[in-house]
């Protein structure tokens, strides 16, 4: 590790210990923020406080993977709204909308695809359906990635399409609580399960190495579902990119 970085983390670990309120401070913003903006209302000052922060307070305040996952999961739901609110258009291009860099977070420019795929799925490649990693990460991404990939976060990104789990509030004091709570919503609500198959949502396709294996997603889809497994085959349902800003639950 070089002397910077050295510096920074230790910097990091320096102000988690004198500024015990800023890792309450900084969950309290993300999700006033996402609520925020799922009621219309404007976030121009949580934005500018959230900017101002130093690298460092950032890492300091998402020591543990409890906090990062809350904290990435509002302010990624939030900019989605905020963003396809602000020009639905950009989302007909969805590669350069997921994948640009103007999500600003402690002087740093983040995309949705930083957030999505090297912070909360711990560094994954994104077209690599879970089995691969991304070869170059930076040393500020590695400090605040994951460090176990947790597929409920799939039940809890909305990416702003009508396919998409709904958008909620998350709480640090609730995330484990609130994450099962997505996760068994959104398999029994797009879960067909009958006789001779099981329809699942494509996002089991997608990130099937997040999830290990094809008997573990019938394994987890068991435990989400009153129906019982009756058939091992897995069908794949569409998904449906309409812009959807309205799918969201609050609690």
């Amino acid at each position: 590790m070089s002397k910077y970085w050295s510096l920074l983390v230790f910097s990091a670990l320096f102000m988690s210990t004198v500024s015990g309120t800023y890792a309450q401070d900084i969950q309290m913003w993300s999700s006033s923020f996402v609520e925020s903006q799922i009621k219309s209302k404007s976030t121009a000052s949580l934005e500018k406080e959230l900017s101002a922060l130093k690298t460092e307070q950032l890492i300091a305040k998402l020591a543990t993977d409890q906090e990062k996952k809350s904290f990435w999961i509002n302010i990624y739901n939030g900019f989605i709204i905020k963003k396809i609110r602000a020009n639905p258009e950009s989302y007909q291009k969805r590669s350069s909308f997921f994948s640009k860099r103007d999500i600003s977070i402690a002087g740093q420019l983040f995309s949705f695809d930083d957030i999505e795929h090297v912070i909360l799925r711990k560094k994954q490649w994104k077209y690599g359906l879970g089995f691969v990693n991304k070869p170059f990460v930076s040393k500020l991404f590695e400090a605040l990635s994951v460090s176990i990939l947790d597929s409920r976060i799939h039940f809890a990104l909305n990416c702003g399409a009508k396919s998409c789990p709904p958008t909620r509030v998350y709480q640090i004091a609730r995330i484990e609580e609130q994450l099962n709570t997505a996760q068994r919503h959104f398999i029994e609500n797009t879960s067909i399960i009958g006789d001779n198959k099981v329809e699942l949502s494509r996002l089991f396709l997608w990130y099937k190495g997040d999830f290990e294996s094809k008997s573990a997603i019938l394994k987890l889809v068991q435990q989400n579902s009153s129906e019982d497994l009756k058939s091992e085959q897995i069908k794949y349902s569409p998904y449906y990119w309409d812009i959807d800003l309205n799918n969201y639950i609050l609690d």
